[in-house]
């Protein structure tokens, strides 16, 4: 499972991720207030970046794009960002941040194991929608070419969000099995049934974002294709109660109504602005 946030006051306000004013977990309590406008001024560059990618591709983004589109001087931009792998590093960690908080949000959904594990891949839908550019930061920063020009401090950050956020799925398989829901599997396995999810939650998201046009995409019905996908994985591994058996789409709703109704206002203006496709009940 693989996040962030920001501070963008030009371009869409999201409720996560773009006010730094009102996030102070972006900023962990820093000991000066030098180091705070430091990593305040990553936020505004990452911010840009991000602009940049939206307006030009990631093929477009470059470190001398970035120094023209801020106020600051080169050196400074390179005092934050080695390279440009090393910006995109940045941009995952930025978004597995806002994912992170995303899932925090969607575990605590009230309703059996399965449902919270559902409300995690609607989280995840979510995070997608709201903040595609970064959705896919995550997957370029693991290419090697990415990778090993990255600082090793960002490789372990990053390592660090991923195990967060693995645990997040893990702990719901930990609670099926104690609930009774899960039977006959043992502790280890959890590690491949947490990737199990978390690749058709992803496999799922990315296609309808990046096929879109494609005439398969065309004839779904998104949400419902995604919670199809999740729930035929989740019968296979035999995770009471099954879909016969229990109505996973009203547990839908409720997650977007009663978890994530801030996050669904600011998609739907967004939407409403830009034309954007991609719906979220």
């Amino acid at each position: 499972m693989t996040i962030r946030q920001v501070d963008d006051s030009s371009k869409m306000n999201f409720k996560i991720g773009c006010d730094t004013d009102k996030s102070p977990c972006l900023f962990k309590k820093f000991k000066t207030k030098r180091q705070q406008a430091i990593a305040e001024r990553e936020q505004v560059l990452l911010c840009l970046a991000e602009r940049l990618m939206e307006e030009h591709g990631f093929s477009g983004l470059t470190m001398d794009k970035l120094v023209a589109a801020c106020d600051y001087s080169k050196g400074t931009v390179y005092n934050h960002f080695s390279s440009k792998e090393d910006l995109l590093s940045a941009l995952c960690i930025k978004a597995m941040k806002t994912e992170l908080q995303l899932f925090h949000k969607a575990s605590n959904f009230k309703g059996n194991a399965r449902e919270k594990l559902l409300a995690l891949c609607f989280a995840y839908r979510l995070h997608a929608l709201l903040h595609p550019t970064l959705f896919y930061c995550v997957l370029t920063s693991k290419t090697p070419a990415v990778a090993e020009r990255a600082s090793q401090e960002r490789l372990d950050t990053q390592f660090v969000l991923e195990q967060q956020l693995a645990e997040v799925c893990n702990q719901l398989f930990v609670l099926a099995m104690e609930d009774g829901d899960l039977q006959g599997r043992e502790e280890a396995e959890f590690a491949q049934l947490s990737f199990a999810a978390w690749a058709m939650a992803f496999g799922s998201t990315a296609l309808m974002l990046a096929a879109s046009t494609a005439q398969l995409v065309q004839a779904l019905e998104e949400e419902k294709t995604l919670m199809f996908n999740m729930n035929l994985m989740l019968d296979g591994m035999q995770w009471l109660p099954l879909s016969s058996e229990f109505d996973y789409w009203d547990s839908w709703q409720r997650v977007g109504m009663e978890v994530f109704a801030d996050e669904l206002s600011t998609l739907k203006e967004h939407s409403k602005h830009s034309g954007a496709k991609g719906k979220i009940t």
